[in-house]
This record gives C-alpha cells, structure tokens and sequence, in this order.
C-alpha cells in the first residue's frame, strides 16, 4: 500500500466509478520490516480517504468468513458497479524470497504467532467440530498432495517453451508490418513525437471504445499536450 501506483489505482478507480474489487493481504510485514516501522496505516484505514470507495476488513485465515466477506464484496462490484477494497489480514508462513529467509529477522515468537493463524489448519479443526470425520480429511489431504505431485512431475518432464512464443498474448496483434505515407508532404508543417503519439492513440481508441486511457496528466482538454 506505500507503493505510488497503488494510489494512483484507487484514485483512477474511485474518480471513474469503476467496477473494480481491491484485494490487500497483509500479514504485518513489508519484506523484511514490520508495518509498525513502514507505515502510518493499514489499507482498510488508507481506503477511508477516497470518497466513493467502499472497504471491508476480514480475517483472512478464517475460510468462512473469508468466503463470506468476498461474496459480499464480489456481488457490491457486480450490482452497484462501483470499487470496493477489502483488507484481509493473514498470517506469514513462509520467506519473503530465497534470498530473503524469515528466521534472519523473524523472532520465534513472532514465527509461532503466526503459524497459530495457519488457515489450513484452522479450517481442519473447525470442519471437524462440524463432524467431518478425519479419516475423510486425510484421505482429502492425501488426495490433493498427489495431484501436486503428479503436476509436479508433469511440469519437470515436459519440454520447455519456444522463446520465440515469449510475447504471445502480451501485445495485440499488429497489421502494420511496413510504413506507408510521406513523412514530409509538401506544404505541410511537421508533427512532433507527442503529437504523433496522441493521434496515434486517437486512432486506438476511436477504433476500440471499450479501451480506457489513463495516467499521468491525462485528460479532455488538453489530452496530455504538456508532456
């Protein structure tokens, strides 16, 4: 939440009524620091000052009220279309990368703290106060270990991708393989490379009226003519 283009999300999304759902997982920590020495607030907290965002907070270790929370939040999105954020906190289980290990700056107890919130097993105790059996919660488990496994071995032993496929579905196919037109028409003034940029994106969107074009200095009067 202290990253810049996550203001600038929920600003485009709260300015434009957008039909869009945030989802914060925070486990209380920024890599290797803690919230209390990275920040002022949490994101529920952050998400109060947009006018027009809606927010919620949810344990997100507890499988039903997290189910629950995302259903709400999901059908708000879908009728009202408007943003809402919702602001789980869950627990750390793991390190942050290889590089990065939790028992370098994790204490025990902080490690013990959080694996006490392990919503896997969490939802194991509370699917057997409901009366599922164990032995059908083991069999579950065994069960789900052996797909990941097997889709394990799979991906080990299948060939690698082409490189040459790198880019497939990145970028919209082009049919603009060669250049056409006089790039100095007589009695013609020349054209900057912002002022081509911008009837070339006149262009996109005149063609496509779904596309939404967003960002810095971005607006109807002026278009982006500054920079």
């Amino acid at each position: 939440m202290t990253e810049g283009e996550v203001s600038e999300a929920l600003q485009f999304a709260t300015l434009k009524q957008l039909p869009i759902l945030f989802l914060v997982q925070d486990n209380s920590w920024g890599i290797s620091v803690t919230s209390e020495e990275s920040r002022a607030m949490d994101a529920y907290d952050f998400a109060g000052g947009f006018k027009g965002l809606n927010r919620m907070h949810i344990d997100g270790s507890d499988f039903e009220e997290s189910f629950e929370g995302m259903t709400k939040a999901l059908n708000y999105v879908r009728s009202k279309r408007s943003p809402i954020l919702v602001h789980a906190t869950v627990p750390l289980l793991g390190h942050h990368n290889s590089n990065v290990r939790m028992e370098v700056y994790r204490s025990e107890d902080n490690l013990a703290r959080h694996a006490m919130n392990d919503p896997a097993f969490k939802l194991k105790r509370r699917l057997i106060e409901m009366g599922v059996p164990e032995d059908e919660l083991k069999r579950l488990e065994t069960k789900a270990l052996n797909e990941v496994l097997d889709s394990f071995k799979k991906a080990q032993n299948a060939d690698d991708p082409d490189p040459i496929t790198v880019l497939d579905n990145v970028f919209a196919p082009t049919t603009a393989f060669v250049e056409k037109g006089n790039r100095t028409p007589a009695n013609k003034s020349k054209v900057s490379m912002v002022e081509s940029a911008l009837h070339a994106v006149e262009e996109i969107m005149e063609a496509n009226p779904e596309c939404i074009y967003y960002g810095q200095d971005v607006g109807k009067k002026t278009g982006g003519d500054v920079w």
